[in-house]
Order: C-alpha cells, then sequence, then structure tokens
C-alpha cells in the first residue's frame, strides 16, 4: 500500500513538472521566440534543464505538446459547441471558441510558423477542430440563418481576419476586443439580406 502511494506521488510530481515546463515554455517562446535556450525553459518553470530534456527531447516536441494542450481545449469547445440546438448559436460558439485561443495564442502561432512546423500544426487544426466547425457552418446554412454564397472552407481564412484585426488594434492605444470583430463578421454572415459577393 505504501509503495502504490509513493507512485501515485512521484506520478502527481511528475505532471505538475510537466504543466510548470509546458507553461514556462509557450510564455517563453512567446516573448523570446523559437531560439530561447531549453535552460531558460527550465528556470522558468522550477526545474533543471535534464528534467525538461528527459520529457521532450527536442524544441519541436515541446513545441508540439504546447500546441496539443491548447487544441484539446479547443476540441472539448467545438463539441460542446455541436449540442447547442440552435444551429446558428451553435456556429457562433464554435467561432468564439476558435478566435479565442488564437487570439491568447498568436505569439506562440507566430514561433510555430518561425520553427518551419506549421504545415503539420494546420493540417491537425484542420482535422480536429475546422471539419467539426465546418459542419456546424452547413447546419446553419441549411437552417437558413447564413447566406449561402460562403463555402466552408473559407471559415479558417474569416476567422483569422479577426484575429489578425484584433491583433492589430491592440497595438493601438484603445484596444478593441476581438468579440467586437467576430460580431461584425457574423452580422455580415447572417441571414436574411446580405449583400450579393462578387
Amino acid at each position: 500500500m505504501a509503495t502504490v502511494a509513493v507512485e501515485r506521488g512521484l506520478r502527481a510530481d511528475a505532471q505538475r513538472n510537466q504543466d510548470r515546463i509546458l507553461a514556462a515554455a509557450r510564455e517563453a517562446f512567446a516573448s523570446d521566440g523559437y531560439e530561447v535556450p531549453i535552460e531558460e525553459i527550465a528556470r522558468r518553470a522550477g526545474v533543471g534543464p535534464a528534467t525538461v530534456y528527459r520529457r521532450f527531447p527536442t524544441k519541436e516536441r515541446l513545441m508540439h505538446a504546447i500546441f496539443d494542450t491548447g487544441l484539446s481545449e479547443l476540441e472539448q469547445s467545438i463539441v460542446a459547441a455541436a449540442e447547442i440546438p440552435d444551429p446558428w448559436d451553435a456556429l457562433l460558439a464554435g467561432m468564439r471558441a476558435v478566435i479565442e485561443i488564437q487570439s491568447a495564442n498568436m505569439a506562440f502561432l507566430q514561433v510555430l510558423d518561425q520553427a518551419g512546423v506549421m504545415p503539420n500544426v494546420k493540417a491537425e487544426l484542420h482535422e480536429r477542430v475546422f471539419d467539426r466547425l465546418e459542419a456546424l457552418f452547413a447546419s446553419a446554412q441549411a437552417a437558413g440563418r447564413l447566406r449561402t454564397d460562403i463555402r466552408p472552407s473559407e471559415l479558417p481564412l474569416l476567422l483569422k481576419m479577426v484575429t489578425a484585426t484584433a491583433r492589430q488594434e491592440s497595438l493601438c492605444a484603445e484596444p478593441a476586443a476581438p468579440e467586437r470583430y467576430l460580431t461584425l463578421l457574423t452580422d455580415a454572415l447572417r441571414t436574411p439580406t446580405p449583400t450579393p459577393l462578387p
């Protein structure tokens, strides 16, 4: 019995260390870029470099673990959105979840791009999130709540427009929340009287 308790304690300690490493790495990558040393990440996490390397032998593995943690949270939000009975409200909830996590992780996403791993990341993001979000988009169109001259495949670009605009706005004296731009976007998408697209 004592051995089991010790093993559980060790597992709990290992999980806490991993959580600290991931949080410190996300912050370090976002502030200092891809070239931040593992030793600096370890210092911020309060562990030794060997502990970081033992769990994440390469920076790419570490970055993917950070991405996967955020992606898992986003997946859960999209699944929850799909449970909303009204197709428009379901789509709006899914779009809001994507924009919130993209806005919060913009700097880290730029580091992923700098590291050259974005093609794999984008493929996984599409498979785990945007395929489901596009299904919500199609349902809202089928219900007559969303203009029909937009393809579901255009949704990632539309959401990127919102987060990029909010990112630029945050550099100004009076920053506006991404919610403001999401509202403008969804008003443009909503039926019944959109302006026809060229």
